[in-house]
């Protein structure tokens, strides 16, 4: 693995090459460039911007990532990781309760994708060309038949199914509807309200035990 560099100026005035020992800079890379992302805009920032709020080179840069996009689609990764992990579990549900949980546990997601969000209502359309460039066809095609078929085996009658899509509308097109909401709202509110609607919608007692997990935790 190649050593991460900084310019520093050595003796005499000239610049020299100095290590950053136990630097992560492919997450140093990630989390300023989602910063500069949301503060500027995706299209306005330059890659040369980046390596300058981190103090290395843009060669530094190259080294882990080959362009800007390359930065955006890993930006996106972990989402995408969450959608499949949903998946998953929405197979895994054998009755509404689980169902409702699988969903919930999709909302407490959302704090920990909280910045993503905020990127995605700054750079919308960079985002969902994004998605488009590197999107197979096929895959999210079986994803959504595996969800169907989920949501078919686990309800007992219509009404149950007909709920149960809805409830998972509510949840997973919430940032198409409210970007800005989602993005601004208190989190824990978001959280809190989005998790009693799907109950609700499932027509499912309200759960008074369970809190909102506050950020930072897991």
């Amino acid at each position: 693995m190649a050593l991460d560099v900084q310019a520093a100026t050595a003796p005499g005035g000239g610049a020299r090459r100095t290590r950053a020992p136990g630097r992560d800079t492919r997450a140093e890379i990630l989390r300023v460039a989602s910063e500069l992302f949301v503060e500027q805009g995706y299209d306005a920032t330059s890659l040369r911007q980046i390596a300058e709020r981190l103090h290395i080179t843009k060669a530094a840069l190259y080294y882990h990532f080959a362009s800007k996009d390359d930065i955006l689609h890993a930006l996106m990764q972990p989402l995408e990781e969450t959608v499949s992990e949903l998946v998953d579990r929405l197979e895994r549900a054998r009755n509404l309760s689980e169902f409702a949980d699988a969903l919930t546990w999709l909302v407490e997601m959302f704090l920990d994708h909280m910045d993503f969000f905020r990127l995605l209502e700054r750079n919308r359309h960079a985002v969902e060309e994004m998605h488009k460039a590197v999107q197979d066809l096929s895959e999210h095609l079986q994803m959504h038949e595996r969800i169907r078929a989920a949501v078919h085996e686990t309800a007992t009658d219509v009404h149950e199914e007909i709920r149960m899509v809805t409830a998972l509308g509510a949840v997973t097109a919430f940032d198409d509807w409210a970007p800005k909401l989602l993005a601004e709202a208190p989190p824990e509110i978001v959280v809190g309200e989005l998790s009693t609607a799907v109950r609700a919608i499932l027509q499912l007692p309200k759960r008074r035990d369970r809190r909102p997990r506050p950020i930072g935790t897991t």
